[in-house]
């Protein structure tokens, strides 16, 4: 059967609904009485008043305030907690750059270039509409004038000869220094390896261990023998020595240092005599080899080529106490006698096809030298058998590129020590010299140094056959010390005050302490 539904008018319904209403907000009055804590918010349905309309916006801007107050308060906790802030403050320091240090020689000023001022029409060369005027032929000139002459021959007085804003007053201090110091012959360190190396570490380096000593690139560095004094000395680009008392207990006021001027070319070798403590030779490419006597005050003249043949000096090693030899950029090695008065060499060798970088006698067998350079081939001699041309070498060892330097050890001989452009820093075993020399160790070690330092050489301790030190373009900046076996020993560094390559150093033969120079004419001395 079919579902009747029954049907109510909507009169009804509404008052039934109505009625449901009442009956439910009666029983809410009944309990909002019954509970007295609850109170009861009332509402009107009034407009609202243009000063209610001003005082609620000011209540939202007074709300957001707080909120944005409140959410910056949790962001920077937030923050905090991470540690955001001390990595901000971490990277600003490490931005900020030391600067270099300003003791030492002090900056020339240069004066100020003022522009040219407006010229007329005939001083440009035009004529009145403007065109130019055919400038007229001039004859070359005859000969080219050297902007760097070579000093003149014969001594030099050293107080004529001070450069830039050394004055007579750094001389005296520096010859009091030196003329009274003492040395000894270098005998073979004792000490063991690993107490040598544990005490190296313990160098440190201050701000009055770094100094200007020349005011251009450094191409040659050496320490003076003494105990009792820190001595040491750089020449530079432009034939100029600079010698400084490291420890400097005088009251001069450019920091213990005093630069002179006897070349006028790059010293590329520097070296403190053993025997005679106040004296201090030098090789310069304008083909000149002098020797500093601070006790006489003079700068004589060991050795030197004729000026018209342009052949440039690179460095010297000693044949016994009085002669030594020399290599030079022609491929030729001369023997000089420190005795004679004549600057001419006592004989020349005809050994290589083209220049030869380094010379190094052999300390035993003294007989023996071995030579190296752009050639690329280390190659050594005998004395007893060599004469002015078609010589014949004891034996030789091939390396791909051009050679910096190659060194005999310092104590038996029994070691030979390169540093070439192949990146490479290579060990010989020289043991048997009279008939061959092999290859004991060869070390990957990045000697591109570009065109504006100077190339490294690796250098052996004075008194010990078994370390070397040698520079680095690592970063951060140091001077390295290795073995003879290849193990890298030790490093020498300091965020403070090496912040530059320092492309040579040198070991002191019987003090902890190694000298290493930059390009800008700095030395720094870690002790």
């Amino acid at each position: 059967m079919p579902v009747v539904r029954s049907r109510t008018n909507k009169a009804g319904e509404g008052e039934i609904l109505q009625s449901k209403k009442s009956v439910t907000g009666e029983k809410r009055m009944l309990e909002d009485r019954a509970s007295p804590r609850k109170k009861v918010k009332v509402v009107y349905a009034s407009q609202p008043t243009d000063s209610d309309s001003e005082k609620s916006d000011e209540e939202d801007k007074y709300d957001i305030a707080k909120v944005r107050e409140e959410n910056i308060r949790l962001n920077q906790e937030f923050l905090s907690q991470i540690g955001i802030n001390e990595a901000k403050q971490d990277l600003i320091a490490s931005k900020k750059k030391n600067k270099p240090s300003q003791r030492g020689l002090k900056r020339e000023k240069v004066p100020v270039e003022l522009l040219p001022r407006r010229s007329s029409l005939r001083l440009q060369k035009k004529d009145p509409d403007g065109a130019s005027v055919p400038s007229p032929v001039i004859e070359p000139p005859l000969y080219v004038v050297d902007d760097h002459p070579r000093p003149p021959a014969g001594p030099l007085d050293m107080l004529e000869y001070l450069h830039g804003t050394s004055d007579v007053e750094d001389h005296k201090e520096i010859r009091d220094s030196i003329r009274k110091l003492k040395t000894k012959s270098i005998q073979e360190s004792k000490v063991p390896l690993d107490k040598y190396v544990s005490k190296m570490k313990k160098t440190k380096i201050t701000e009055n261990l770094v100094a200007k000593v020349v005011p251009d690139r450094t191409f040659s560095v050496a320490i003076h023998p003494s105990e009792t004094k820190v001595i040491a000395a750089a020449g530079d680009k432009w034939g100029k020595i600079g010698i400084w008392n490291v420890l400097n207990e005088g009251k001069s006021t450019s920091d213990g240092v005093c630069c002179y001027k006897p070349h006028s070319r790059p010293i590329c070798c520097l070296e403190f005599s053993v025997n005679s403590p106040e004296k201090v030779y030098s090789c310069s490419y304008d083909g000149s080899l002098r020797c500093g006597d601070l006790e006489k005050e003079i700068f004589t003249e060991v050795c030197s080529a004729p000026e018209d043949e342009d052949i440039l000096y690179r460095n010297f090693s000693w044949l016994t106490p009085q002669t030594m030899l020399i290599s030079q950029s022609d491929g030729c090695v001369s023997l000089s006698d420190i005795r004679t008065d004549g600057s001419k060499a006592e004989a020349t060798y005809e050994l290589h096809n083209r220049s030869i970088r380094t010379v190094s006698v052999h300390p035993v067998e003294t007989q023996y030298f071995c030579t190296a350079g752009v050639e690329g081939i280390i190659r050594v001699w005998d004395t007893r058998n060599i004469k002015a041309r078609k010589n014949r070498h004891v034996c030789d060892y091939h390396i791909s590129r051009g050679i910096n330097s190659a060194y005999f050890s310092p104590v038996t001989g029994k070691h030979i020590l390169s540093t070439s452009i192949d990146d490479k820093l290579t060990v010989f075993d020289s043991s048997e010299i009279g008939k061959h020399f092999t290859l004991k160790k060869s070390i990957s070690h990045n000697n591109h140094t570009g065109r504006w330092l100077t190339p490294f050489r690796a250098t052996w301790h004075p008194a010990r056959e078994d370390v070397f030190v040698v520079g680095s373009m690592s970063r951060p900046r140091q001077i390295q010390l290795y073995g003879v076996d290849g193990k890298q020993l030790h490093s020498f560094q300091s965020e403070d005050y090496v912040n530059s390559v320092n492309s040579l150093n040198v070991l002191h033969p019987t003090l902890d302490m190694v000298v290493g120079t930059n390009s800008s004419g700095r030395l720094h001395v870690f002790m």
